[in-house]
Formats: C-alpha cells, sequence, structure tokens
C-alpha cells in the first residue's frame, strides 16, 4: 500500500527534522523546500502530490499556511476538472484509479485544511485566507474542518 508507505515515510522526515534539527539548523528549511519544489509540482502524479501535501502538513499550521494554501484552490480546481475528465471518459480500471488517486489529493488537502483552521484562531485565518474564495471551491467541505460551531453545523446536531 503506497498511501500508507507516503504517509510514513512523511512521518519519518518529521521524526528526522525533531531528532536532528538541532545540530543541522537547515535540516527542516531543506526539506520542505525538496518537498514543495519536487513533491508539489502540478506537473506531478497525484500519488507524489499526495506524500508533499502529507509531509508539509506535518510540519504544522504554519507550513500549511505557507505552501499548501496558497496552492490550494488551483491545486482543487485542477483535479476536480481532472475528476470530470475521468467521468466523462468512461468506466475502465486506469480510470477508477485515477479517480482514487485524485479523490486521496483531495482528502490529504483537505486534512491540511483542517490543521490549519483548528490550529489557528478565527482573526489570524480571516487574515490569511479568503473564505469566501474558498467556500466557492471547497463548498460544504469546509464545515467538519472548522471547530468552532457554525449555525449550520448546529441545525444538524
Amino acid at each position: 500500500d503506497h498511501w500508507s508507505l507516503r504517509e510514513e515515510a512523511a512521518r519519518c522526515l518529521i521524526k528526522a527534522c525533531d531528532n536532528y534539527g538541532e545540530q543541522y539548523t537547515t535540516m527542516k528549511p531543506r526539506v520542505i523546500k525538496i518537498l514543495t519544489q519536487q513533491a508539489l509540482r502540478i506537473d506531478r502524479p497525484p500519488p507524489t502530490q499526495y506524500g508533499g501535501i502529507v509531509g508539509i502538513s506535518l510540519f504544522g499550521p504554519r507550513a500549511v499556511d505557507a505552501f499548501l494554501l496558497p496552492l490550494a484552490r488551483a491545486y482543487w480546481e485542477r483535479w476536480e476538472m481532472d475528476l470530470m475528465a475521468v467521468a466523462k471518459f468512461g468506466e475502465g480500471g486506469g480510470n477508477a484509479l485515477r479517480e482514487y488517486e485524485l479523490s486521496m489529493c483531495q482528502q490529504a488537502l483537505l486534512n491540511a485544511i483542517g490543521i490549519f483552521m483548528q490550529n489557528v484562531n478565527a482573526q489570524e485565518q480571516a487574515k490569511r485566507v479568503d473564505f469566501d474564495s474558498f467556500a466557492d471551491v471547497f463548498g460544504e467541505r469546509l464545515i467538519p474542518l472548522n471547530p468552532e460551531q457554525t449555525n449550520y453545523m448546529m441545525a444538524i446536531l
């Protein structure tokens, strides 16, 4: 299962940075640079993007803010277009796999946004994120990521 392998590799990167970061002060910035320059490129296959998103998100809300939030809208829209193309060309082994890969990337990005939203106060979120723009793209998917209970959430409960 290469998805679990990518998650474990990301956890290993974090552990290495935690264990050796004081000795090698440029280690964490170099790891993040590699993840952003290589794994988060839009031309990379979805599993590689997934690994990059998971890796960056494990560095915490500040890393998500700096490296994933600026890309979130464009990536999501690209994945949605790819999913529509997969649906348009019908069922097939390769298409089902591609659909699954794209959905894994989307879930990883939502998890990363959740890390940001759950660890950054509402005032700071308002400064950093255009939620109207995000709502246009992500819609109701953002509701469970917000730790503050909204009127909508209370109506559901």
